[in-house]
This record gives structure tokens, sequence and C-alpha cells, in this order.
């Protein structure tokens, strides 16, 4: 994914958009498909965007934030795990037959490739990244212990 800092040419209204790639972003450029949010003009240019580069110099983290952002990760693992199927590696052909209507849609999560997650968002599927510290443990094939 990349972010680019853009304006209309027309009203000079700034802000931001996040595409697959450069080439994403030239392919709706040139089908009209980029579009001002303050006056819908398509009018729309790239703006010189200084990268996010990290320092060298070392943050440290409070114990009192640290302490709230692994009590947020428990509650997002104890809620996806609650609430969502766990469909192992078949994640992304199952996302694409929901986003396709081949089967019923549903909350679902699960691991894929960095290649078929990539394939996913290029097809518009509606698709994020959980990670590491956010994800519930896998479940445990109850068929395999024994």
């Amino acid at each position: 994914m990349v972010k680019y800092a853009l304006a209309c040419d027309t009203c000079e209204t700034h802000f931001e958009g996040w595409f697959s790639s450069s080439d994403a972003f030239d392919a709706q450029k040139e089908a009209g498909e980029l579009t001002c949010p303050q006056c819908g003009a398509s009018s729309v240019s790239k703006r010189i965007m200084a990268p996010a580069v990290s320092g060298t110099k070392k943050q440290e983290i409070s114990k009192e934030n640290r302490a709230r952002v692994a009590q947020m990760a428990k509650a997002v693992r104890e809620h996806v795990s609650s609430t969502h199927e766990y469909v192992g590696e078949n994640f992304a052909d199952t996302a694409r037959a929901m986003y396709y209507g081949e089967t019923e849609s549903r909350p679902v999560w699960g691991q894929t490739s960095l290649e078929e997650a990539k394939t996913l968002v290029d097809e518009g599927v509606p698709a994020l990244p959980l990670p590491g510290p956010f994800a519930p443990e896998k479940p445990v094939d109850q068929k395999k212990l024994n």
C-alpha cells in the first residue's frame, strides 16, 4: 500500500489517498475515478510528500501505555475468537467467495500469504491484516489430537 498527498487542481483542496501501488493510482487517474472530496472535480494530482522515516532515537513506552495496549490486544483477541469463524489457510478463498456472493457473508479470520493478500486488495475484497498481538490463538483441531 502506498499513501499519496493529493490536491484538486480546480479548488486546491489537499487530501490523502491510499493505493495498492503506484500503478493503481495511475490507472484510477487515467480512468477518471479520482475525484476531489470537496468539489467532485476529477482534476486530482499528486503533491510532494515527505516519506515517513523513523529516527534513531529509541522512544520509551511507559508501563501504563504498555498495560493499556496489552489490555486492548486481549479484548480484540477475545472479540475475534468469539464472533469470527476461524477458516485457517482457506481465508483468501473464503473471503473471495463471500465477496462474489458464492457463499453467505459472515465474519471470518485466518491466514493467507502476502501475495494472496495483495491480490485480495487488487480485487477489492474487504480484508485487513490482524497484527500478531491482536490475533487469537489458532483453535486446536480435536480430531488431530487423538
